[in-house]
């Protein structure tokens, strides 16, 4: 549960990205932490919960306040990119908003808005139905310059239909598709694929375990899966760093696909709005006929030459613009993939 002092260092290496970056040969670097709450992001842990013993267990009760205290602690390298030239937005105690627009707030609809730049509000479960929709990541596939070049990697076993890839071409999880692997499996295949295929330029890492723990309602497992993907985003911005075909050139952009319920007690453990409630009240442990309002605020972070500091404005900004962001960081012409689709974030240099 302790950091790694590699992981620590990388803390104060300087990354001039910007500087460095060529005009082309753009490259990307997603990670997404399944239904990570904004509040533990920002926060760090939350008081009630580490001191509730159904939460988190007494043994590991002194072990969470030594090792991460409050605040930032918990996601240092996250927390270390607007130092790097980077963002980290949805930290709704300073104003920031950032939201889902998809009508359910679970999995498979984010996923889909994520990659898709649109909610559809047809997909109201996590059933391994094929997607319909294009996500980005087939887009790129089929381009010059791409394809053949797009890879995925993620612990959950829906991904292959949301990314549909036996039409979209884009591997999930290499050699082994449809396979169920763990975070620590993913994680190692992750950085294999990055050490090894030096013409890929798209890299998608979905990780899992922080809703697994909540839903579980081990917070203190929940915090230490939350530390430990921080490890990992930060060593393969190391890696993409080290490598002459990926210094430079790199996006790294990091968010989640839900956020949790924000009521006191044990409303953190699930997520959903009250029309996924209504539609499948036996897959909730808690019965709740409004949902679980909170769980449609997310955050993001991201670092690179596709990235600039931006005031957001007032306005909240969205999981539907990701798609775009991803593709400006790229230099494609996001338009040309769904002028429908939700523009960049403002970070991000659209075209």
């Amino acid at each position: 549960m302790i950091r790694s002092l590699m992981a620590l260092a990388l803390l104060f290496v300087p990354t001039l990205v910007r500087a460095e970056a060529p005009a082309d040969g753009q490259r990307l670097i997603l990670v997404t932490m399944d239904g990570t709450r904004w509040q533990d992001v920002f926060r760090g842990p939350d008081k009630a919960l580490v001191a509730e013993p159904k939460f988190t267990h007494p043994d590991w009760k002194e072990t969470v306040e030594k090792a991460w205290g409050t605040g930032p602690a918990v996601m240092p390298f996250v927390h270390s990119l607007p130092a790097q030239g980077g963002v980290l937005h949805g930290n709704r105690d300073a104003g920031q908003c950032m939201r889902v627009t998809n009508p359910m707030w679970f999995s498979y609809p984010g996923y889909n808005e994520l990659l898709t730049g649109r909610p559809d509000p047809a997909i109201t479960t996590n059933d391994k139905n094929w997607n319909r929709n294009v996500t980005f990541l087939e887009w790129l596939n089929r381009r010059p310059g791409f394809a053949g070049k797009v890879r995925m990697y993620g612990t959950w076993d829906v991904f292959p239909y949301i990314i549909n890839d036996k039409r979209s071409g884009v591997p999930v999880n290499g050699e082994s598709p449809g396979a169920h692997p763990t975070e620590t499996r993913t994680m190692r295949d992750a950085q294999a694929a990055l050490r090894s295929a030096a013409d890929m330029r798209v890299l998608y890492v979905a990780l899992g375990d922080t809703d697994e723990f909540a839903h579980e309602g081990d917070y203190a497992q929940y915090l230490a899966s939350m530390n430990r993907d921080d490890d990992f985003i930060a060593e393969l911005w190391r890696m993409a760093q080290a490598d002459p075909a990926w210094r430079g050139r790199t996006t790294l952009i990091v968010t989640t696909d839900h956020g949790r319920g924000a009521k006191p007690g044990a409303a953190w453990t699930e997520h959903g709005s009250a029309a996924a409630w209504k539609l499948a009240p036996a897959d909730y442990t808690i019965a709740d006929p409004e949902g679980f309002p909170g769980s449609d605020a997310i955050w993001l972070a991201a670092v690179g030459p596709g990235v600039h500091a931006a005031a957001p404005g007032s306005a909240c900004l969205t999981q539907s613009q990701i798609a775009a962001s991803a593709l400006s960081a790229l230099g494609e012409d996001w338009k040309a993939f769904d002028a429908g689709a939700g523009a960049p974030l403002p970070f991000f240099a659209g075209r």
